[in-house]
């Protein structure tokens, strides 16, 4: 089990790559009832079901779930930066994008309390040639 707030961040981030359900699990588990997910472009969502919800609403894309390639991660206190490649997985294993992503999660009591993301929000585009 996770015990660092990076290590938690990267533990959610891998169940990315396991798959939606996994994805919800991992998001249920460790985000605050109050956790607001601000993404470019997207809807933002408050608390760990809104975000379930909101990671479930991929398989309706036709994904099953993301491959994410760190660049860098850097922590202090208690906020996680991260630099990142995020690719979209179909249930075929093939993959769209690639995303890069700049994430900003900040944590209370061992929980992610906000997660904030920053992309070219131009990268939405793609879905729809998804």
């Amino acid at each position: 089990m996770a015990t660092s707030n990076e290590e938690i961040l990267r533990e959610v981030l891998q169940a990315w790559t396991e798959g939606i359900a996994a994805s919800q699990a991992a998001i249920r588990t460790h985000f605050t009832d109050d956790c607001p997910w601000e993404q470019v472009g997207l809807p933002t969502t408050t608390g760990p079901e809104e975000a379930a919800q909101l990671m479930g609403s991929m398989e309706r894309m036709g994904f099953s779930g993301m491959a994410v390639e760190f660049r860098n991660v850097s922590s202090s206190a208690n906020v996680v930066f991260t630099e990142r490649v995020d690719w979209l997985v179909r249930p075929d294993g093939s993959r769209l994008g690639p995303w890069p992503v700049v994430g900003v999660t900040e944590f209370r009591d061992g929980k992610i309390s906000a997660w904030r993301e920053y992309y070219d929000g131009r990268n939405l585009d793609m879905l729809g040639n998804a």
